[in-house]
């Protein structure tokens, strides 16, 4: 009598076939919902897909599981079980130097403020990264950048972002490269003063460099501005002014309220009179002192009434 038993063994490949697909569907479905901003229903399926390649024999697929489980943790607002998860990943394979593996637990450290500890996996990305991943590289730095600013760090942080910058640069991201790079400036300017003001002059050009390509109006403008405000700081007023003059330009035709326009008049009259220019200075701001019909700050009124003297005193 034939038997029609099926041998266990084939049997058993049966199962593993179906329940590596059902992984592959619950992963597809999971990562979908991370898309979509779904964070509970990409946990309920990262979580469902981890359970069943407890059930597989090799750990590769329930590695992969568990590194997706973690990232949705994290996602969801609980950067302490993600950690796990991801702890859990690298004990399976420690000798793993996976970028996308550094890169989420620096995110985990992050997500809870151990700067430090975030910090020194965002440093381990860098490294693992080629020239041709610019991008990548790029949000790492700008992420190791604010970790220095955390840690109160500010000519780390100025570095960090001047590399992001020229990174994005090499990526043909120039809005995040002036972006970067407008941050490097701002932190080597206000931090420990090691950073030579050679330096930050030469970060400044960069920015401006970059936002020569920048086709929205309205990020143009506020980049412009301040590096504008960069340079007054730096007592360097002719190219504040001609920052300001450009901005107000990208202004012109957009959506931006009188009192922003106002602003750059302003700001470009207290170039002139910086530069004793006080008939210039006078002009601009008066011409922003029209634009506030009734509510005209103070502030506004001193630095009219102090270009008018200043011109009559010439």
């Amino acid at each position: 009598m034939t038997s029609s038993a099926v041998p266990v063994s084939a049997k058993q490949g049966e199962e593993e076939v179906t329940t590596r697909a059902e992984i592959e569907r619950l992963t597809r479905a999971g990562k979908e919902a991370m898309k979509d901003d779904r964070q509970d229903q990409a946990l309920f399926l990262f979580k469902k897909a981890f359970l069943l390649s407890c059930k597989l024999l090799e750990g590769r697929a329930k590695r992969m599981c568990l590194f997706n489980l973690g990232a949705a943790y994290v996602a969801a607002g609980n950067a302490k079980k993600g950690l796990k998860c991801f702890v859990k990943c690298k004990l399976m394979d420690p000798e793993d130097r996976n970028a996308d593996m550094h890169f989420n637990i620096a995110i985990a450290y992050d997500h809870m403020e151990e700067y430090a500890k975030a910090a020194r996996f965002y440093q381990k990305v860098v490294s693992c990264y080629s020239p041709g991943q610019g991008v990548c590289l790029g949000d790492t730095l700008l992420k190791l950048g604010y970790c220095s600013v955390s840690l109160g760090d500010t000519d780390s942080a100025a570095s960090s972002f001047r590399q992001a910058g020229r990174a994005y640069q090499g990526a043909g991201r120039m809005e995040d490269a002036a972006v970067a790079l407008r941050e490097s400036a701002n932190h080597a300017m206000h931090g420990g003063g090691s950073v030579p003001r050679a330096q930050v002059l030469d970060t400044l050009r960069e920015c401006l460099q970059m936002c020569e390509s920048i086709a929205d109006p309205s990020l143009r403008g506020k980049l412009l501005n301040d590096v504008g405000l960069h340079y007054a700081e730096l007592l360097s007023f002719c190219q504040a002014a001609e920052c300001f003059q450009e901005a107000l330009g990208c202004s012109l035709g957009q959506s931006s309220s009188a009192r922003k326009r106002a602003v750059l008049l302003q700001n470009i009259g207290a170039m002139h009179n910086a530069l004793a220019q006080y008939p210039e200075s006078l002009q601009y701001h008066a011409e922003a002192a029209d634009m506030y019909s009734t509510d005209m700050p103070s502030e506004m009124s001193g630095n009219k009434a102090h270009a008018v003297l200043c011109a009559l005193q010439r």
